[in-house]
């Protein structure tokens, strides 16, 4: 990987790390077995209602959805602009704008046909090109560098099909293109700014159009009386920012919102409250510590393993999460393609701890300075739990808390030792080579691991259409990665999500769509 993309791909870390560190409350954007509770809501009135309120809870900065960094900007963008084809949950491919594709022999060619009477939002119909257009585009940002990175070229045949041609067989391609929308070249040419960009100037195919975006307060969208696939039973959504969960909380309960993410220490009383419908489940998020491999004390395996055994991640889960999330002993989740249950785990064994750090060469324990951790959120109250149990094998340590950017910042460049983060994941497991691949040091391979055998692997996996021999390549890279021992995995959170009792609405959507929202 090029320098410069190197340092690109770092900025679009930087910024979705960060974004990580609340996404398990922004519930409706993850996936998993859900858990429901009550039929009822709370006492607004919903009689004949066609519109819909929703919390944002960060941040939003731009709805260009070749220039997404933060999730609640992928969330509203995702409304107006579509993919050639959706991953479900069950990993079902769905077509959207493209209604069929085939794979070359030598896989190196995707072919795709372009649905006939979509239009956008201008009125402009969906063509080869457009398609085209879009792609080219993310092959020139930073931020879709991981999702168009096998592709080589991105051709039109005429107005309803399009060629992908791949530098290399990459099986998970599809996985790729769900995340990327289709864009109007007319509209973009006509309305990006001088960086190519379009901010809140938007013009896509979906069941939703802008009508109305102030920064950091709210964002308004009307349903498009167009839309290819019928008009949505929700005509208007109202995001709103607000940032506090409390005062969030509240205006769910007084019937200021319609869908809300539920504080952990309000779970208790909503799941008892038969006012509410209410939903728990395990998200694709993972929570894990993170040791620089590159610097002493931790490019030191056993004392990474040492300290690997020390932890106990109930306890974690209890002080952390309130109890909210399921212990997580590989970077993967359930949900990843790839993940195997039978990999090798480091189980809380405070012995072997101990016995690992003398051969460490610490047999009377060290002092690992600085653990960095984000102030004032749950990676604090991680890092706390974790310096009290390291001290049981005679570890000592300092939190330090930090801005999350700056320590997102620190990651990617290398300046740390030791410290806890988060990531929402793709879900396949050549998605865990950014985790530790060499190419992805200073950017999301913040442990700085760099093994050649893992490379080879990641590289195999990647170019293997067969399902099977793939599943067994990343075993293979699975056993490697719990040997270095650059993470440890703590926790999968579970989210939460309270809606109004007269509302249809599925919580365990793989990306959210308020199309399939509607009132009873």
């Amino acid at each position: 990987m090029k320098k410069a993309v190197k340092r690109a791909l770092a900025a679009f870390c930087a910024l979705i790390l960060v974004l990580g560190l609340a996404a398990c409350s922004n519930n409706s954007n993850n996936e998993g077995d859900t858990t429901a509770t009550g039929n009822s809501g709370n006492n607004s009135s919903s009689a004949g209602r066609t519109d819909l309120n929703y919390r944002i809870p960060d941040a939003f900065n731009t709805l260009d959805p070749h220039n997404l960094a933060l999730e609640n900007d992928m969330l509203m963008s995702r409304q107006i602009y579509e993919p050639l084809y959706w991953i479900d949950k069950d990993n079902k491919e769905i077509p959207v704008l493209a209604t069929e594709y085939t794979v070359s022999e030598d896989n190196l060619n995707w072919t795709f046909k372009i649905r006939e009477g979509v239009t956008f939002h201008n009125g402009e119909t969906l063509k080869a090109s457009d398609v085209v257009y879009s792609f080219n585009r993310c092959l020139e940002s930073a931020y879709m560098q991981s999702y168009v990175e096998p592709i080589e070229s991105v051709a039109a045949t005429d107005d309803s099909t399009v060629v992908f041609t791949l530098k290399y067989p990459f099986a998970p391609l599809l996985e790729n293109i769900s995340a990327i929308g289709i864009i109007n070249e007319k509209f973009a040419e006509d309305n990006k700014d001088e960086q190519g960009q379009m901010g809140f100037n938007t013009c896509g195919t979906g069941a939703y159009q802008l009508t109305e975006a102030i920064t950091d307060v709210k964002v308004t969208m009307e349903a498009y009386a167009g839309y290819w696939d019928g008009e949505p039973p929700i005509k208007t959504i109202n995001f709103e920012l607000i940032v506090d969960p409390t005062t969030a909380f509240t205006a769910f309960e007084a019937g200021e919102l319609d869908i809300c993410s539920v504080p952990t220490s309000e779970w208790e009383s909503v799941t008892g409250n038969p006012n509410y419908g209410s939903a728990s489940y395990t998200s694709n998020h993972v929570t894990y510590l993170i040791f620089n491999t590159e610097v002493e004390p931790f490019n030191n395996k056993k004392l990474r393993q040492a300290i690997a055994y020390a932890i106990n991640r109930q306890d974690i889960i209890d002080m952390a999460a309130d109890g909210l999330a399921d212990p997580a002993t590989s970077l993967a989740t359930p949900r990843v393609f790839g993940f195997d249950e039978s990999h090798t785990a480091f189980d809380y064994d405070v012995e072997k701890a101990k016995q690992l750090l003398a051969e460490a060469g610490y047999p009377d324990g060290l002092d690992i300075g600085s653990m960095k951790t984000v102030s004032g959120t749950y990676f604090e109250k991680v890092m706390q739990v974790v310096q009290s149990q390291l001290a049981a094998i005679g570890i000592t340590g300092t939190v330090e808390g930090m801005e999350g950017n700056a320590l997102v910042n620190d990651c990617v460049t290398g300046n740390f030792t030791f410290t806890d983060m988060g990531q929402s994941l793709n879900r396949d497991y050549d998605f865990i080579k950014t985790f530790v691949g060499t190419d992805y040091i200073n950017g999301l391979n913040m442990a700085r691991l760099s093994n050649a055998d893992l490379d080879t692997l990641f590289a195999q996996g990647a170019e293997t259409v067969d399902k099977d021999t793939r599943l067994d390549i990343y075993k293979q890279a699975e056993e490697i990665i719990q040997d270095e021992c650059a993470y440890i995995p703590l926790f999968n959170k579970k989210s939460t999500a309270a809606w109004n009792k007269d509302l249809n609405f599925e919580p365990s959507f793989v990306r959210t769509l308020f199309k399939d929202v509607s009132w009873k």
